[in-house]
């Protein structure tokens, strides 16, 4: 087996058999990559049978997140630890969603990666509970707030944890990634600026949220639950009993705040980070 590196567009037709999706739905993905590798079987020329692909996606505080892996046989494992440590000499720190399918977490561990975080899915009933806002801090619907920077401002509040990416300014427009901006929540501060978000949609007749993304300075306050709380009642009001939340990088106190609520996993991915 031998790894090579091409420029992230070249990854695009191993990406669209990995992920089973069109290269035209992929295509977002090689343009945020700011480097790719295909492991190729060494008895094969180029042109040959790709054994995997990855390519590098810049996470502001965290290095760069692995997109691709390995495909199912029996060099999956070597590719994807050969594709991982490659990218790694050539960015730097990076991480993966390891849930055994692309990359494999246990053989990720013993090359030296370690455990800093999970995806996970939770569900149950809409939550009733309700948080005081903190002082200085109003809740708006998204769509009354129209200013991209002011969006901008709140969604970046999640680019400090690991598992997020930089923000694509298109993430702020009215739609982006099926979220509804009227039934989605922004906060603002005092001066105006965006200090926090929780984007809700409806798929199914049920609820599907991002945890809530508060600002560092105001993580001490009960804004995340505020947050959370305002999402719900508004979901409520539309006869929706029932929703999903999705997060990446939450903390444990997090993670105890919405089991409390009477949510539970569902679904869960570690992030596996090199040192």
């Amino acid at each position: 087996m031998r790894v090579v590196q091409v420029p992230p567009v070249g990854l695009l037709p191993a990406l669209a058999q990995l992920y089973g999706a069109p290269e035209t739905e992929l295509a977002w993905m090689a343009e945020v990559c700011t480097s790719g590798f295909l492991a190729w079987a060494e008895d094969l020329p180029a042109g040959g049978e790709v054994l995997g692909a990855v390519g590098t996606r810049p996470s502001p505080h965290h290095g760069a997140e692995l997109v691709g892996g390995a495909f199912p046989g029996p060099a999956q494992v070597v590719a994807a630890l050969s594709l991982a440590q490659a990218a790694r000499e050539e960015v730097g720190r990076v991480y993966a969603f390891a849930d055994g399918t692309l990359f494999p977490p246990a053989e990720l561990l013993a090359a030296g990666f370690r455990e800093v975080g999970a995806y996970r899915r939770l569900a149950g009933r809409v939550p009733y509970r309700h948080h005081d806002l903190p002082g200085g801090v109003q809740l708006r619907p998204l769509a009354d707030v129209p200013d991209q920077e002011v969006r901008l401002q709140a969604l970046r509040t999640y680019e400090d944890r690991i598992g997020h990416h930089a923000v694509n300014p298109q993430a702020a427009l009215d739609g982006a990634g099926g979220f509804d901006s009227h039934l989605s929540l922004i906060a603002l501060d005092s001066q105006g600026r965006g200090v926090g978000i929780c984007r809700v949609a409806l798929e199914g007749g049920e609820g599907r949220l991002d945890s809530p993304g508060v600002h560092p300075d105001w993580r001490h306050t009960a804004l995340r639950g505020a947050l959370l709380g305002g999402v719900n009642a508004r979901l409520r009001h539309q006869g929706v009993t029932r929703l999903s939340v999705d997060s990446w990088g939450d903390t444990p106190a997090e993670l105890a705040h919405d089991l409390k609520l009477g949510l539970h996993v569902t679904d869960e991915t570690p992030i596996l980070a090199s040192g």
